[in-house]
C-alpha cells in the first residue's frame, strides 16, 4: 500500500493524482479569471497566471554587450577592466546585474 497524500481534508491516491488535480484546478480558474476579467476588467490583479505568454529577457546594454563578449572569450574581470579602462567595481556590478556571462 502506497503512500496517500493529504491536503486540507481530500486524499489524493499518490502524489502525481495530486499533481494531475492541481493542474486540472489551475486551468479552470485561468479560464474563469479571464471570464471574470472580461466583465469586469476593474477586477485586474497583478496575479502569477494572468499571462501565459513568455517573458523576454531584457536587451542588454552596450556596455553590458561588451563585457559579456570578452567575458565569453576567457578574460577575467580584472582583464576587461584594464582593456576598458573602467573600475574594477562597475564592471563587477555590471557581471552581477546582468548575470554574465550570457549565451548568446
Amino acid at each position: 500500500m502506497g503512500i496517500v497524500a493529504r491536503t486540507k481534508g481530500f486524499e489524493y491516491r499518490d502524489e502525481a493524482h495530486k499533481i494531475r488535480y492541481e493542474e486540472a484546478y489551475k486551468k479552470a480558474w485561468l479560464i474563469q479569471n479571464q471570464k471574470d476579467l472580461s466583465e469586469k476588467p476593474e477586477l485586474r490583479i497583478k496575479s502569477f497566471f494572468k499571462s501565459t505568454k513568455p517573458v523576454k529577457k531584457p536587451q542588454l546594454p552596450k556596455q553590458a554587450k561588451i563585457v559579456n563578449n570578452m567575458l565569453s572569450e576567457g578574460k577575467s574581470p580584472r582583464q576587461v577592466a584594464k582593456s576598458l579602462y573602467e573600475n574594477i567595481k562597475y564592471i563587477s556590478s555590471l557581471i552581477t546585474k546582468y548575470n554574465l556571462p550570457t549565451k548568446k
